[in-house]
């Protein structure tokens, strides 16, 4: 009988106006010990230069035998519409496995490998399908062990618990089993089976930005067993907060949208209504009207990019 033939993986990356963020980012990749197949970088129409910045890349790519596809949106659709695109396009053109990032992830030399070897333990061990994560670290710290992203529990439904956010890797070692933790980080160092694109859908690009990841997470866990790596590892800065715009906006409009996949969504509802409320307080009228704005459009479950927000 002739041989399996070995699965191929494409890592996506979307980016939008960090070019030299997005180029520390194809440089780990391109280090891997066992590099992807192919590196999709789905540009979301930025305007610093970055198709300029990325003209040496396929050199670079093909000297690991990487195969390099560059695409520019024609205007910029956010994450979740670049990572929408990028996994359609990878899945369409035949790879098994898609490794997800945003452009200022940095990945640990042996990331990928480590997580193919656990990929093809699972396969061997357990008939179920499954999404695996990276762990995702801190990389403004340099402790192995402060995490960008929380680390949440699940309750017997399978909803996170509400207040439940471990922020070092130290605090759940009784919740590591096998190398596993059972939760994933959507899309940073996100190994997901290309399957998941016709049985999940892609990533909706009608949230834009904020929600659309953990969305993808729920609709996915009604299929997939989720699970995040330990030992594979990747980086990505700690969420800092910035000055308020019109990025708020999203934040608090798609979260009534995700809060409908958790346990009590009314009282989820109700506490969002008040940090939109008090966000809206603390910066003035405009903070107000932007405020209130989101929160309509949330209740009401309108979703979509805003072309005419005050930004």
């Amino acid at each position: 009988m002739p041989e399996n033939k070995p699965e191929r993986i494409a890592a996506i990356v979307v980016t939008h106006n960090r070019k030299q963020l997005l180029g520390e980012c194809i440089g780990s990749l391109l280090r891997q010990s066992r590099p992807p197949d192919a590196l999709f970088v789905i540009d979301n129409a930025s305007t610093d230069g970055t198709c300029e910045a990325l003209l040496d890349e396929p050199r670079r790519a093909a000297a690991r035998d990487v195969e390099m596809h560059y695409v520019r949106m024609p205007e910029n659709v956010g994450g979740a519409g670049g990572f929408a695109e990028g996994m359609r396009q990878a899945a369409g053109a035949g790879f098994d496995w898609l490794w997800l990032m945003d452009d200022d992830v940095l990945a640990a030399p042996d990331a990928l490998d480590v997580l193919v070897r656990r990929k093809e333990q699972l396969q061997a061990a357990r008939n179920e399908p499954f999404i695996l994560n990276s762990l995702v670290l801190a990389r403004d710290l340099s402790d192995g062990d402060s995490l960008a992203f929380p680390l949440r529990e699940l309750s017997a439904g399978g909803s996170p618990r509400m207040g439940a956010f471990h922020w070092r890797l130290s605090e759940v070692p009784h919740m590591v089993h096998d190398g596993l933790y059972r939760w994933i980080c959507p899309f940073n160092g996100t190994f997901v089976p290309a399957r998941a694109v016709t049985e999940v859908g892609p990533p909706r690009k009608e949230f834009f930005i904020y929600g659309d990841e953990t969305d993808f997470q729920f609709r996915a866990a009604k299929t997939f067993r989720l699970y995040t790596v330990v030992d594979s590892r990747v980086f990505h800065p700690r969420p800092q907060p910035g000055a308020f715009d019109w990025k708020q906006y999203y934040g608090i409009r798609n979260m009534f949208i995700v809060n409908r996949h958790f346990d009590h969504p009314t009282l989820r509802n109700v506490k969002l209504v008040l940090t939109g409320l008090t966000m809206g307080l603390r910066n003035g009228p405009r903070g107000m009207k932007l405020m209130l704005r989101a929160i309509r459009d949330g209740l009401a479950g309108r979703l979509g990019k805003r072309d005419d927000l005050d930004s």
